[in-house]
């Protein structure tokens, strides 16, 4: 078998999400890394919340990475061998964790560093936010948008799938762009994201954070790592600082990532989440790779079953 681990990216987070991986034991070591990284006791921090702030960059960017990181935990030890790793947007960083070049330590502080400077370089733009991208139009249509793009100073900032990508650029060109075609394209839909990532505001960011990584501990990935920029193998320290400092400021191709997965020959796919979106993607666009997300089992040792992989069943209970 040859298993793939997809890391997701931001918005997907919800007010209970961590309930279950603050409570577990096998998930404590995770804790102390966390609460480390805040200076204060983690589940204190997220229960400290409002429903507003969860969704405010850094709390949304560490929340998500305890979610991944604690899952990844959970799990590990329960798969076969695992032959590429593949993250979207904040995934991508918490994929060189999966990946073995990061600990637990290390990387809740890049994640720290990495969304205060893309909160700096995002505060000199006036705020940002995204919106995205789906459904069918007319040509007509789709001609308009793109000139919209265009006069608004957007980018688009990830292409997930033929027809559905993610648009990003400051606050109030966001809000002109749906609100000028909401009703041309029903399904368009502003996303609950407070920077532009992956766009050319975020250039300083993206300097910043190659000197950051240059100076961490990041190791080279112990297992294949998909860069989301260009979908091209990680194999080495420095191409994993390359890509991982890029992509803050650069498109994100998801359907290319998503074509990788075929061609590296991979037979199954898990999301580790939260939710279930990229999972659903390649479950659309490479039907032959059985992908399913964490979340979807209501009990996480069912990737066994799922699997079919004998040794789960030995695993302790």
């Amino acid at each position: 078998m040859r298993l793939a681990i997809l890391c997701s990216g931001q918005a997907g987070q919800h007010r209970g999400m961590l309930d279950g991986l603050l409570a577990a034991p096998e998930c404590e070591p995770v804790r102390q890394a966390a609460s480390a990284a805040l200076g204060r006791d983690v589940a204190a921090w997220w229960n400290g919340l409002d429903e507003q702030a969860i969704f405010l960059n850094a709390n949304a960017q560490f929340a998500i990475a305890y979610y991944q990181i604690a899952t990844w935990t959970r799990i590990a030890r329960l798969l076969p061998e695992i032959s590429l790793v593949a993250g979207y947007s904040l995934g991508e960083l918490i994929a060189y964790h999966v990946a073995g070049a990061l600990d637990a330590a290390e990387t809740f502080r890049l994640v720290q560093e990495r969304a205060r400077l893309m909160d700096a370089a995002t505060a000199g733009n006036g705020g940002g936010c995204m919106a995205l991208w789906r459904g069918r139009v007319s040509p007509a249509t789709l001609a308009a948008r793109d000139r919209a793009i265009a006069d608004c100073g957007l980018d688009v900032a990830i292409k997930r799938r033929t027809g559905e990508e993610v648009l990003a650029g400051p606050s109030d060109a966001i809000a002109r762009f749906v609100a000028d075609f909401r009703a041309a394209n029903p399904s368009l839909v502003r996303l609950p994201v407070t920077i532009p990532a992956h766009t050319h505001y975020l250039a300083a960011a993206a300097d910043s954070f190659r000197d950051v990584l240059s100076a961490s501990a990041i190791a080279p990935p112990r297992v294949t790592v998909l860069g989301s920029v260009d979908a091209a193998p990680v194999r080495s320290r420095d191409q994993a600082i390359a890509a991982l400092s890029r992509q803050i400021a650069t498109t994100i191709r998801w359907d290319r990532c998503m074509d990788a997965l075929a061609e590296f020959g991979i037979d199954a796919a898990i999301e580790l989440g939260p939710g279930n979106d990229l999972a659903r993607l390649v479950e659309a666009e490479q039907p032959q790779i059985r992908t399913r997300a964490v979340g979807d089992f209501g009990d996480y040792r069912a990737l066994a079953d799922w699997l079919g992989y004998s040794n789960l069943h030995s695993i302790q209970q």
